[in-house]
């Protein structure tokens, strides 16, 4: 459960404030406190995922209390509100990592929708054979926050992200930029995501580009001078060959069974469609640059249950989780929707964009699956 801490001298206000909030997202719990010493005694005992302060407190006011959270728990977003706010106080809100400075009498829809927008940078899961650089590039076009903490080969790393910037890394003896490179020159990774960051200060500065540059640098040494057999090959889930089959006793963890077809278009999808296995008939779909869909859904049907039967030949308990088919042109993604296959839902998009857009893909599947928003 998502805690939002209100803190409020005001203590009728605090209440109505924490009323409201908690009718328009009854998934949050509010707290309070009545001044700053009272919400760092409550921050200390930990759960506490965002802050809303007014200003003007007794002894410890809001500045210092904003100040006191961006260097403890700087994965905690802040927010202010004031009587009166100039730009003045703006800036100086924003130079102590506020979000943002609410005048009161506070609109709490546009509160809510605000508070609502920061939960979703936060994310918590577990993914498997993603490119980590891929996955990173992700993160950060989505301005996530969250700790990776990555294993291959029985080694084990951190990585720490603040609104998308990789801001801090470990991994044994090495630290920043240096335990970074090395963790993300490790192939076929297993990533674990937690919502909470370090509190540990930024040890890296120089860009996401750069590491990743210098990672696959030291990625291609390794591949070079190391017998192949020496590298752990990927899990069921790794896509290498281009046709590849994902078997799995339970299909309807691969996607929602509703997706959003116009939202798939939004994140660099260029066809997608929802149809029904046994007849191809097409229930939704989406097409940029006049992609004949319908047609495609229809031979996708014939490919899918082609491919379904192949696999039971090997195992009667297993369907098709995930079939994927690349050109020099294309790649095309058959996912079936539920534990019976009656639907499926295929994707289109460019062979270049596959990295990325299939770790796009995964990151919304355990959101969803996860709970993550």
């Amino acid at each position: 459960m998502t805690r939002l801490l209100i803190v409020e001298n005001d203590r009728p206000h605090g209440r109505a404030l924490a009323r409201s909030v908690a009718r328009r997202r009854p998934d949050i719990t509010v707290v309070r406190a009545g001044d700053g010493a009272e919400a760092i005694q409550l921050m200390s005992q930990g759960g506490v995922d965002l802050v809303l302060t007014e200003l003007r407190l007794p002894e410890l006011d809001g500045f210092q209390l904003l100040a006191w959270v961006a260097k403890h728990h700087p994965e905690v977003p802040t927010f202010a509100m004031a009587s009166t706010g100039g730009d003045d106080t703006c800036a100086r809100v924003t130079a102590l990592g506020g979000l943002a400075l609410f005048e009161k009498p506070i609109d709490v829809k546009a509160l809510v929708t605000r508070l609502s927008g920061e939960l979703s940078q936060t994310v918590r899961g577990q993914v498997y054979n993603v490119s980590l650089a891929s996955f990173l590039q992700l993160m950060e076009m989505e301005r996530k926050t969250c700790t990776l903490t990555v294993s291959y080969a029985g080694q084990s790393g951190t990585l720490a992200l603040r609104r998308g910037q990789l801001a801090h890394a470990e991994c044994g003896d090495q630290r920043g930029e240096e335990a970074a490179i090395a963790i993300i020159a490790w192939p076929y990774p297993t990533i674990t995501i937690s919502s909470q960051t370090t509190v540990e200060p930024a040890t890296i500065e120089k860009p996401l580009g750069f590491i990743i540059m210098e990672a696959m640098r030291i990625q291609d040494e390794l591949m070079r001078d190391e017998p192949l057999s020496d590298f752990p090959t990927p899990g069921a889930h790794a896509r290498s060959s281009s046709l590849l089959l994902r078997p799995g006793s339970d299909p309807a963890s691969g996607i929602p069974t509703t997706p959003n077809t116009e939202f798939a278009l939004s994140r660099g999808v260029h066809a997608v469609a929802i149809a029904d296995t046994d007849t191809g008939a097409v229930l939704s779909a989406s097409a940029a640059d006049g992609f004949p869909i319908v047609e495609f859904a229809a031979m996708a049907a014939h490919v899918l249950r082609h491919e379904t039967a192949s696999v039971r030949l090997w195992n009667q308990a297993e369907g098709v989780e995930e079939v994927v088919l690349k050109t020099t042109a294309r790649c095309d993604v058959i996912r079936p929707l539920g534990a019976s296959s009656a639907q499926f839902a295929v994707l289109v998009f460019a062979p270049g964009d596959t990295n990325l857009i299939m770790a796009r893909l995964d990151l919304e599947r355990f959101i969803f699956t996860r709970g993550g928003y």
